[in-house]
């Protein structure tokens, strides 16, 4: 049940369904499909969030 729960509130990428990985630092939020498929940039202080899809 909580592994349910817990796949509920996973981003996963649009193309292939896998889950995004994420790196959190300073300044960006970046989540990217391990089969570069889709990459995702959030800049919280300037309330920007950037999306690439089909990066390859």
């Amino acid at each position: 049940m909580i592994r349910y729960l817990k796949s509920i509130f996973q981003h996963r990428c649009p193309t292939c369904k896998e889950p995004l990985l994420s790196h959190i630092d300073d300044l960006r939020c970046e989540k990217m499909c391990p089969n570069g498929h889709y990459r995702e940039e959030t800049y919280g202080q300037l309330g920007i969030r950037i999306i690439y899809e089909d990066v390859k």
